[in-house]
């Protein structure tokens, strides 16, 4: 084979055709392509696989890969001689490069540039973003403790009964903030439930709210255990340490006073005989 023949497939002379297919070589880059590339098959093949991809992206954002392209370009490697790219499709205005004397010489240039095109559409495809991580219960308590004045924020500590449910040291509070009418119940040493046998359920009592409609829960707190409290929302302990949980009020809560947690069928219950109630937030 002569050396007019003889390909150098070089890391360089790939680079300089790429440039010069896309249109970023300089009249020196241009030149020591020349002379790398002496039948001009480099450049003919890097001009067909830009004509290719420029077709391909002409109505999609230059960074999506057009579905079938890959598959396009190296169905289109040639297994007889094929001329260069015409000029109206060709991605740089540099001069066209003397027709190729070697035949099919230039084929594994289309190989190798296909090759390239396809790593660095790779490359610049976008990648998707994580996804954005779901703030836990935790962390959304927190968030709520910090926007907040503590002036302005109700934490009650929960002060246990003798029920069933309740079987180890309990732990946590609740927290409430009225202006936002959001809350939530960090607790700990209530029994774990299953969903399909009993629940539990918060109630929240308002102090703006008519007394005396339940006048069987006596007068404590000046009468304020016989309104029909707020549904707080029903609710599962699904672990035997810490849970927090988001306080659901059915209603707007205008003064909320005191809170009682009760054992409920499943799905809760809209008034509650209040047989079994294991946690109270109230007053100190």
């Amino acid at each position: 084979m002569s050396d007019h023949q003889r390909h150098d497939f070089s890391e360089e002379l790939i680079d300089l055709s790429a440039d010069y297919a896309t249109g970023q070589a300089d009249a020196d880059q241009l030149n020591e392509l020349a002379r790398m590339d002496p039948d001009a098959s480099a450049r003919a093949a890097f001009d067909a696989v830009a004509a290719e991809i420029d077709a391909a992206y002409a109505e999609l954002d230059p960074v999506d890969m057009p579905e079938g392209l890959e598959d396009r370009l190296f169905a289109a490697i040639p297994s007889q001689p094929i001329k260069a790219a015409s000029p109206e499709l060709k991605l740089t205005d540099a001069p066209e490069p003397a027709p190729s004397s070697g035949g099919v010489s230039w084929v594994p240039w289309f190989v190798a540039a296909a090759s390239v095109a396809i790593a660095a559409i790779a490359i610049l495809r976008p990648q998707p973003a994580p996804p954005a991580q779901t703030p836990s219960m935790a962390q959304l308590r927190d968030q709520l403790i910090e926007q907040v004045e503590p002036a302005s924020l109700l934490r009650y500590s929960w002060t246990p009964t003798q029920d069933p449910a309740v079987v180890g040291e309990v732990g946590g509070e609740l927290i409430w903030d009225e202006a936002t009418d959001q809350g939530y119940m960090t607790i700990s040493g209530l029994e774990v439930n299953d969903p399909s046998e009993f629940q539990y359920q918060l109630w929240i009592f308002d102090a703006t709210r008519p007394l005396g409609e339940l006048p069987q829960h006596g007068d404590a707190f000046g009468g304020l255990l016989t309104q029909r409290p707020i549904d707080g929302g029903v609710f599962d302990i699904t672990d035997t340490g810490e849970v927090v949980i988001p306080i659901d009020a059915k209603l707007m809560v205008q003064q909320g006073v005191a809170f009682a947690v009760t054992v409920e069928r499943p799905g809760g219950v809209v008034v509650s005989d209040r047989s079994r109630v294991p946690l109270l937030a109230i007053p100190g």
